[in-house]
């Protein structure tokens, strides 16, 4: 299935471990990221009739996104499990066997508040790619070093509940966050129970993909468990886009013949019965 090289450094993977993130510096190339910026763009100007449209008037973290697995996308496709940085990338950084999620096509439009992106009970690992330089004053990621951790994440989530601000009063001491700022091919892993925030920017440009941990085909509660954060709403998207035109898994898993590395993820995608598939 994978290629025997070892995608990122024992640096890298031991930083990850250590405090949850790393920033892999250059790992997509200028042309490559260039075919991702366009599809991103074609496809959810195409979707939403423009970049950015989302009003942020439903909760949470405001933005237009759209899961990006169609063959009018092929470069954003085969990034999902062909590419080994990322489906093997992501077995490195978290030590055991992973299963896609859809990549996803994002505009950013607001702020976001410190979050986790997953509850404790699933590993798993976030690639984010911006596809413009970010800063700290134009929407770069921020996040707390080491929350992931359950302890620290305990307190962690403590300290915020008890920040002046909840009661609408003037805000506590700054939390000391790191600021990972990027240029155009720098790839951000990160663990889904780091948190993180960003501020800053508007039309943020990005693509993503999670990837949870395996869980087997024995337990059957952990296998629904991951199927459910997989595709949480049935069709993965949580906007109101045309099924037909961006079906979430149905033409990528048709092109997994003759691809080693996909055909193992659609394996995986079919024990835990994830729909649409076929």
């Amino acid at each position: 299935m994978f290629s025997h090289t070892q995608i990122f450094s024992h640096t890298e993977i031991a930083h990850y471990e250590a405090f949850g993130f790393v920033v892999l510096r250059g790992l997509l190339t200028a042309g490559e990221v260039a075919r991702l910026k366009d599809e991103v763009t074609t496809e959810l100007t195409a979707a939403f009739g423009g970049l950015g449209t989302d009003p942020g008037d439903e909760g949470g973290i405001s933005g237009d996104y759209l899961p990006l697995t169609v063959d009018r996308a092929p470069f954003a496709q085969s990034l999902i499990a062909d590419d080994p940085r990322f489906f093997q990338g992501a077995t490195e950084l978290a030590g055991s066997p992973m299963v896609p999620a859809p990549g996803t096509a994002i505009c950013f439009t607001a702020n976001a508040g410190w979050h986790t992106d997953v509850g404790p009970d699933v590993r798993g690992v976030k690639f984010l790619v911006h596809l413009d330089r970010r800063t700290a004053e134009t929407g770069a990621l921020r996040v707390l070093p080491g929350s992931h951790e359950p302890a620290f994440a305990r307190r962690v989530e403590r300290y915020l509940s008890r920040d002046p601000m909840n009661q609408g009063f003037p805000p506590g001491l700054p939390t000391p966050d790191t600021v990972l700022e990027t240029e155009p091919g720098d790839v951000l892993a990160f663990d889904l129970h780091l948190h993180h925030r960003s501020q800053g920017g508007e039309k943020r440009l990005a693509w993503s993909i999670e990837y949870m941990e395996w869980p087997g085909i024995v337990d059957e509660s952990r296998k629904k468990l991951v199927r459910d954060l997989i595709d949480p709403d049935g069709d993965h998207s949580g906007e109101d886009v045309d099924q037909d035109r961006w079906p979430v898994w149905r033409e990528w898993a048709a092109g997994a013949p003759g691809r080693a590395s996909r055909q193992t993820a659609l394996e995986r995608l079919e024990l835990l019965e994830v729909p649409g598939l076929t």
